[in-house]
């Protein structure tokens, strides 16, 4: 059965956590902020921007109330900057492609021994692709990764 959940952030109601998505914040008692029930984490509200703000960690992350669910909070000047995502795909490009030139520049001397530089290519390629969505990840505050991060954390 579907909860129902207040429309607008208010400090009298109790809404689902961002952050380890089980628990329900509450209001702190003679504070104007809310705290999760499962997770333990404090959050700084702004009841006119309809928004909270995770007040204990660094970076601070923020979510803002969508009548039903939260929504990450985004810099509206840093939508899509084009500085990372050219640092990812040089990240996860490069690297492998400077692999790949000295194999062929300078190829094994035995012939059987051709699989092992292409392998190490794949597996350089692979770890620096999972580098790069981790900044990725990290830069967007995605909501999975956000979930998974502080489970990992508590």
């Amino acid at each position: 059965m579907a909860q129902i959940f207040p429309a607008k952030l208010d400090y009298e109601q109790s809404y689902p956590c961002p952050v380890c998505r089980k628990g329900k914040l509450d209001r702190l008692v003679l504070m104007d902020a809310f705290a999760c029930s499962t997770c333990h984490h404090i959050f700084s509200a702004n009841l006119n921007q309809q928004s909270i703000c995770l007040a204990d960690q660094t970076p601070a992350l923020g979510w803002r109330w969508a009548h039903q669910h939260w929504r990450p909070l985004h810099h509206p000047d840093i939508d899509f900057p084009l500085g990372i995502w050219i640092l990812c795909g040089g990240l996860t490009v490069l690297p492998p492609t400077v692999l790949w030139l000295m194999h062929h520049t300078f190829p094994p001397l035995d012939s059987s021994a051709q699989t092992f530089p292409l392998l190490w290519i794949g597996i350089v390629g692979l770890i620096h692709g999972f580098i790069a969505l981790w900044v990725l990840a990290e830069f967007y505050q995605l909501p999975l990764y956000l979930s998974w991060k502080f489970r990992w954390q508590s």
